[in-house]
């Protein structure tokens, strides 16, 4: 026998059940997090986009005294709070999140759009309704569905808790190369819906911005951008962009083909180009070569030098001992401790070196 009915609701119908106090936001089926400003706007500007978000649970009973019905949230109690919150100008969205409609209350949209606040409140959220059951049996609902709730990676986990302008970019940007990541077999479909593919772009725009890193220090930085990102978005991604275009212009038949595919050679290809063009970080421990886009030959004969990736990874272990020592350290940094900074930066100035010599 079917316990619940699936629906849709406008948000302008949470509104009136919140104001004739026939919603309750019930805590106890809910964790007490709460969300951050950042958060929330990042929530509103889903919604404005158009774009879904999850659904929630609802258990409907009757109120005996009122003899009115009240809707108890059993889940998405913070996504609705956040909706009503809006709607009550209790924030405003934030501009980095929509330059159209950040920095106004919801009150003040109309002054931009006339018809925004009507698109929003009959904006439609995908609902369970959970009928006649009791605590127990609604407990025992989220356990079964959390018994077949996939375990997050690290990826997934940093993005479920990041909301600002790098989670935004990162995202943006791994979206906008889906085909190339395919093409290149640099990533699989099932990897890209892991969001390996927002792993990868973030790794990269983190060496943009400070210099080759490790790969375990992806957490450590959206941490830090979360709050404070003093970086012109818009100049990083072109930036991006034409790394990527040098890279397509080089390989025009793609990097299926070639030892580029594997992730840490493509990492270090990517940062070598970059080193070129734009100058990558570096300490005065280590300082790295000074370079500039001059010293960057025709794309055939980039090709042609970068060549010398495959033939060293195809090189017969019998003939290692022909390899000069810069060449058997990139074969080793190659295939051990791959994401480690220093290891990177090896791999990057060997190929810097490829191409600019």
């Amino acid at each position: 026998m079917k316990n619940f009915d699936s629906r849709t609701y406008s948000i302008n119908d949470f509104l009136e059940w919140s104001n004739n106090k026939q919603l309750e936001l019930a805590p106890k089926f809910q964790r007490n997090s709460v969300w951050s400003e950042t958060a929330k706007s990042f929530l509103m500007d889903t919604i404005i986009s158009g774009y879904p978000i999850p659904k929630v649970f609802i258990r409907q009973k009757l109120n005996i005294q009122t003899k009115l019905s009240v809707r108890e949230v059993v889940d998405g109690q913070q996504r609705l709070r956040t909706i009503l919150s809006f709607l009550r100008d209790g924030f405003k969205i934030d501009k980095k999140h929509n330059s159209k409609y950040g920095g106004l209350f919801f009150s003040q949209l109309d002054s931009v759009d006339s018809d925004i606040q009507s698109i929003i409140l009959n904006y439609e959220i995908s609902t369970d309704l959970l009928v006649n059951m009791s605590d127990a049996d609604v407990l025992d609902v989220f356990g079964r569905l959390n018994s077949y709730a996939v375990i997050l990676n690290e990826q997934e986990k940093i993005n479920a808790n990041h909301f600002g302008p790098f989670k935004t970019l990162s995202d943006k940007i791994a979206h906008k190369y889906n085909e190339f990541w395919l093409k290149s077999q640099i990533l699989t479909a099932k990897q890209i819906l892991r969001m390996n593919d927002t792993s990868l772009v973030a790794d990269l725009l983190i060496a943009m911005i400070e210099g080759v890193k490790s790969k375990n220090q992806i957490k450590p930085f959206y941490g830090q951008y979360e709050n404070t990102f003093n970086v012109n978005t818009d100049d990083l991604s072109d930036r991006f962009d034409r790394v990527l275009h040098i890279i397509n212009s080089v390989f025009s038949d793609g990097l299926a083909d070639t030892e580029f595919r594997r992730i840490s050679i493509f990492y270090s290809l990517f940062t070598a180009i970059y080193h070129i063009i734009y100058t990558l970080n570096s300490s005065p421990q280590r300082p790295l070569p000074v370079v500039s886009e001059a010293d960057l030959p025709s794309f055939d004969r980039m090709r042609a030098r970068l060549e010398k990736v495959n033939i060293l990874f195809n090189t017969e272990s019998e003939n290692l001992t022909l390899l000069n020592g810069a060449e058997v350290q990139f074969l080793r940094d190659s295939k051990s401790s791959t994401t480690d900074a220093t290891v990177r930066e090896r791999r990057a100035m060997f190929i810097v070196y490829l191409i600019v010599d």
